[in-house]
């Protein structure tokens, strides 16, 4: 009986609770600014607000209790926690407990981030490769590729960067036919971003006798998206191989390693964006010996003209050539303004421009075996066989050049002539003949000079005159013909033409110290030389019958 009063009592309560409320419950509001806007509250009156999903009490003001309304209550879940997959929203309504566990994921299929990996046991010396094995840092990065279809391996990528600081890192190619190749980058960077790539490549060991490629990488370039510091460079190599091919890391600057970085992190491509291919180093020696052929490629330089490059080899078995101006690019053919100096199938060395090469020396210079014979364009210029003609006139336009002197070799005679300009620019030039053999300049006992006297001598300028080398300077010296061509003179004396001395003022010559001979006149001075005395010529007073003299 006692026990169903309890109950009876239990139950009054419930109902009285349950008309309390519905006498305070003010009602399921959207807002939350509703509930807080109600008239006529009363203290423990609450409503539920769909905007926070919780239940609002009133005292003195309304407030968020907190609690939870009751139909937004969300039930535990008792199935196991899912696997991590692809994401989604969901669509169940209920909820994991706070010591739930996910199952262990063993594979996945996209990229992970995070800040660190750690294998038990390892160390901080140690790299954590994809297979759960470890390597010491010591140890070579490498990787195996595929080169049966040829393409392109992107060797590494320099990030961009606006500060200097240069990081190095080398790479070794290895096949099972070509034995090994070397490559070394260096990116330069600058405050403006990466300036270039510092670079050498190296040919395999063994390559064919044509200096092709047939295993290993046969090209290596760089090209970069971006400008400026925003630049960023990627290096590759193109495959030429028969089958697999191995790149190891084989050295790498400890300095600025963040400026290099995806590793051979890519896999062979078909195909690459454009960039500045870097040409090969072969080794070309042997013992000191080079090998068949040497070519100088100028690079670097801003010039736009004397870029091409300089050339040693050989244009077939017979020939030995020095290439001047070939291809900067190839090592076997033949451009435009291409010149090679040779030497030939039959022992001559010839000159000429690569592409009018004849093969019977018609193009260009070129000298015989024996250097006897000296051709150009076919022309024979010298043959030291046989007396040398010139025909036709040989102008030299322009030319500036010093004294030219002729010396015989011989014992007699054997003094030289010389042509020569005395003072520049006043008329004066000379041939001096007898002169010194050790010297192209002064003067020897005996030498005779025959010139044209300077502009500014004080007696007869620019006359023409035969003297001795040593009274070239006297004016009162030698025969010497006016600059107007009027007047011959001799020692100082004029002998004939205007100004003729003892009167001779008609063109007749004055011998022997004023002892005159004049046509028309006699002369009966019977002291020395010759004299007439009206019907004989005279000598010191033997007579020379010449007939009559003229009245």
């Amino acid at each position: 009986m006692s026990q169903d009063i309890t109950n009876i009592n239990q139950s009054i309560t419930l109902f009285q609770q349950g008309l309390a409320r519905q006498t305070h419950f003010s009602g399921y509001y959207l807002l939350n600014a509703d509930i807080i806007n109600l008239a006529s509250s009363a203290t423990d009156d609450f409503a539920f607000s769909a905007e926070s999903g919780t239940v609002w009490m009133y005292e003195s003001s309304w407030y968020d209790s907190g609690q939870l309304v009751p139909d937004q209550v969300t039930p535990a879940n008792d199935e196991l926690p899912m696997v991590n997959g692809t994401a989604s929203a969901g669509i169940s309504t209920s909820y994991s407990r706070g010591d739930h566990i996910h199952p262990q994921q063993l594979t996945y299929d996209n990229d992970i981030t995070a800040t660190k990996f750690i294998k038990t046991g390892g160390t901080n010396k140690q790299i954590l490769l994809a297979n759960g094995d470890t390597t010491t840092l010591d140890s070579k990065l490498s990787r195996t590729y595929n080169g049966s279809a040829g393409g392109w391996i992107r060797l590494c990528v320099f990030p961009a960067g606006a500060s200097v600081g240069n990081p190095f890192i080398e790479f070794k190619v290895y096949t099972s036919y070509s034995a090994v190749q070397t490559i070394r980058l260096v990116p330069y960077y600058t405050v403006n971003g990466i300036n270039t790539v510092y670079r050498i490549f190296t040919a395999p060991t063994k390559v064919s006798t044509s200096y092709n490629i047939d295993q290993g990488v046969n090209q290596l370039f760089h090209n970069h998206s971006g400008s400026g510091t925003s630049a960023v460079y990627a290096a590759y190599v193109r495959l030429e191989s028969a089958g697999n091919i191995t790149i190891v890391v084989s050295d790498q600057s400890t300095y600025y390693t963040n400026r290099i970085t995806e590793i051979l992190t890519q896999d062979v491509v078909s195909g690459v964006s454009n960039g500045t291919q870097i040409p090969i180093t072969y080794d070309l020696a042997n013992g000191g010996i080079i090998n068949n052929m040497l070519q100088v490629n100028p690079t670097y330089r801003s010039y736009s003209t004397y870029n091409n490059g300089i050339r040693i080899g050989n244009y077939n078995t017979e020939y030995s050539s020095l290439y001047l101006g070939c291809s900067n690019s190839v090592i076997n053919t033949t451009q435009l303004g291409q010149w090679e100096i040779s030497k030939i199938s039959d022992r001559a060395l010839t000159i000429n421009p690569s592409s009018l090469r004849q093969a019977d020396h018609s193009v260009g210079l070129s000298i015989n075996s024996d250097s006897s014979i000296i051709k150009f364009n076919g022309n024979e210029l010298v043959n030291v066989g046989t007396n040398q003609t010139i025909t036709g006139i040989k102008s030299f336009a322009g030319v500036v050049s010093g004294n030219s002197q002729i010396n015989p070799m011989s014992d007699n005679f054997n003094d030289g002539l010389r042509i020569s300009r005395t003072v520049e620019s006043t008329g004066s030039a000379a041939i001096q003949l007898g002169c010194s053999r050790l010297s192209n300049i002064g003067q020897i006992a005996g030498q005779w000079i025959i010139y044209t006297t300077t502009s500014g001598q004080a007696i007869n300028p620019l006359s023409f005159k035969i003297a001795l080398a040593s009274d070239a300077s006297d004016g009162n010296r030698g025969l010497q013909t006016s600059a107007d061509g009027e007047t011959l003179s001799f020692n100082g004396s004029v002998i004939a033409g205007t100004g003729a001395s003892s009167g001779a003022s008609n063109g007749s010559v004055n011998y022997s110290a004023g002892n005159l001979i004049l046509w028309g006149a006699n002369s009966t001075d019977p002291i020395g030389g010759f004299y007439s005395n009206g019907s004989n010529i005279c000598w010191r007073a033997h007579p020379l019958t010449q007939g009559s003299v003229p009245p």
